[in-house]
Order: C-alpha cells, then structure tokens, then sequence
C-alpha cells in the first residue's frame, strides 16, 4: 500500500505512554509500561517514532505498517519488535484493531542487556513461541495482582531472549544473493518435498557450498530451517482458523499429526492444543 508524500513526511516524537490509537487499559510494572490500544477501521497514524523500544502483539485485525521505506503487513497473532528512535506508520483496514504495546524503559532493559538480549532490530514474527509467550504476558496483564506483576516480569525477558535468538545475524556480513534466493525459494515452497541438490541447482551453487553458507548465515541448517516455516504456518492456522490439527499437519507437509504434533512440541514447548487454547480461551 502506498501512502501520500504529505503523510511520510510527517515526523513526530512520542515521549513514552504517548501512543496512538484509543486506551483501554495501562499498566506500569518496575520500567515496563503496558497498554491495551484500539485502532478503528481506516484510521491511519502520521510517520512518527518512540523514545523506548516497544513489543506490540496484535490481538485482532490487521493493517500494514511502513517502516524504514518498506512495508509490512501485519495480522492476528503477530508480535512486531520496534527499537527506539525507528520511524513508522501505518494503515489499518476496515475492522478494528486490537493490539498490546509493551514500552520497555531504559533501567529494565539494561537488565536484559545483562542476558545478551536486546531490542535493537526491527522484526515481525507471525506465530510460534514469541507470540505464544506474549499472549501469556497479556493474559497476565489482564490480572493485575502482584503476582501478575512478578510473571510479567519474567515472560518479558523470555520474550526478548526468543527474539534475540531469532534474530541473530552474522556481523558485518552481507548475504550472498544465492543465500538470499534459497531462502526466498524455502519461504515459497515450505510444505513440498525439497531437496538440497535441487535447492541448489535452483540458486546456481553446489550442494555442498550452499549448506555450508546456508548454516553460517542462519545458524542452521536447511532442514531446521524448513521445519520452523512450517511451524511458523501452522502456528498461524491454529490460532486463527478453526481448521482440524490434521489438516493443518498435512498443509505443512508432515507425514502425520502425530509426527506434525511432537515436532510442534519441541520447537514451541507445548503442544498443538495448547497453542490453540492459549487463543480460544478469551
């Protein structure tokens, strides 16, 4: 979606808790300050950063965001990593907006610096255990007791630890293009039947030098790689369809529910069902 030069021109600070879009509820918990906003149908937010870096989970709708001169679009059950200073804006469709905005200030994220985590890096992730994690940190929000507090807390770094693992980059290295393409390629075609000879007779390098580089620059190999874009799907499809957890297997392209359900378990940490609970319970 392409926004008028007036709008992308606009350029406005928001100090921390000023956030667009109406209120529901607000919460500050020892330098995390959370609030439930809602965006109505076609309301669209001038170009605009934040003084602290923010977690946004969408809880309903969707909309695109424009970031950095590119585009996202951004739907149900997505978490969006924002880090200070980042310009954006965006544009919500016809229905209404649901979303959890978790400002995280400078004394707690030192904390978590500690940990080798951060907010550096602008990402979206559409399902798997970061958003499994932040819907935990809303369900919690909504509690608001002292114990609410003290699991806040702790979801919180688990969320930015997942994210820092996803997000970690080979530095001061730029991708080859046949990396680049046979990522593409995967991301096209995750639930066919792949093989690395084609996989690299399809990118023009051999075999061999692609699973090598494909290891250096994703921290893992082509298979891992496959297998989280299936769960990533499939993650998208139990929390938003109520589609029957063999079909999902089966659009993923595993052998079987059973196969599709304990590989779920081992990269997310629960099972299927528990993932779609974890939804359907609101």
């Amino acid at each position: 979606m392409k926004c008028s030069e007036a709008w992308l021109k606009t350029q406005m600070k928001l100090p921390p808790g000023k956030l667009y879009g109406r209120n529901l509820k607000t919460r500050q918990i020892a330098g995390l300050r959370l609030a439930e906003v809602v965006y109505p149908g076609g309301y669209q937010t001038p170009k605009h950063s934040h003084d602290l870096p923010q977690l946004c989970l969408v809880r309903k709708g969707s909309f695109v965001e424009i970031y950095d001169r590119k585009n996202r679009e951004v739907r149900h059950a997505s978490l969006i990593s924002r880090p200070a200073g980042e310009s954006h804006a965006q544009h919500f469709y016809e229905s209404e907006v649901h979303c959890l905005i978790v400002e995280v200030e400078p004394r707690w994220l030192d904390r978590a610096i500690k940990h080798h985590v951060s907010l550096d890096d602008s990402a979206a992730f559409h399902g798997g255990l970061s958003v499994w994690l932040a819907t935990r940190v809303y369900d919690e929000f909504q509690l608001a007791d002292d114990a609410s507090s003290l699991a806040i807390e702790g979801l919180m770094l688990e969320v930015l630890a997942e994210l820092s693992r996803r997000q970690l980059k080979t530095p001061g290295r730029e991708q080859p293009n046949s990396i680049k393409q046979a990522s593409e390629l995967l991301h096209a075609h995750f639930s066919e039947s792949l093989t690395l000879d084609g996989i690299a007779k399809a990118v023009g390098t051999h075999p061999v030098h692609l699973a090598r580089m494909f290891r250096r620059y994703h921290h893992c190999t082509i298979g891992e790689y496959v297998r989280r874009l299936r769960i990533e799907f499939a993650c998208r499809e139990i929390s938003t369809t109520d589609s029957q957890l063999a079909l999902i297997a089966s659009q993923t392209g595993f052998y079987d529910q059973s196969h599709f359900s304990r590989t779920f378990k081992r990269i997310v940490g629960i099972t299927p069902g528990q993932y779609r609970a974890a939804f359907r319970s609101r």
